[in-house]
């Protein structure tokens, strides 16, 4: 992990009890790293849970050598289940994790359309 985090921009929303930062990820000697090393590297650094840590978006400039990013910290899991969309959950995943949820819920659907479907 050959890159640096800086805080631009910090606030708490009291109301769904998250913090919501925005951060510059400074990486000089490498490409842009990914989703599940930014997220260990923040919950390191904030001291909290890797699993309350949720990666919105990373966005490299063109030609740079740093990316902005957008993070919720979540006070607890059962918050952070109810207001980060599957999809976010799934990207914040390591690849073979990922792999593997997505196939069990392909297979969830598919029983449970085989189900409805008269014969």
């Amino acid at each position: 992990m050959n890159f640096e985090i800086q805080i631009v921009e910090k606030l708490y929303n009291n109301l769904i009890k998250r913090k919501e930062y925005k951060i510059k990820v400074m990486h000089k000697t490498s490409g842009t790293p990914n989703r599940v090393e930014i997220r260990k590297k923040i919950a390191a650094l904030e001291s909290v849970d890797e699993n309350l840590v949720f990666i919105k978006k990373v966005k490299t400039l063109f030609g740079t050598r740093h990316s902005y990013a957008i993070v919720n910290i979540y006070d607890n899991e059962e918050i952070a289940n109810k207001f980060e969309p599957l999809y976010i959950k799934l990207r914040n995943l390591p690849k073979d994790e990922r792999e593997k949820l997505i196939k069990e819920i392909k297979e969830k659907k598919r029983k449970k359309k085989s189900k409805t479907i008269p014969t």
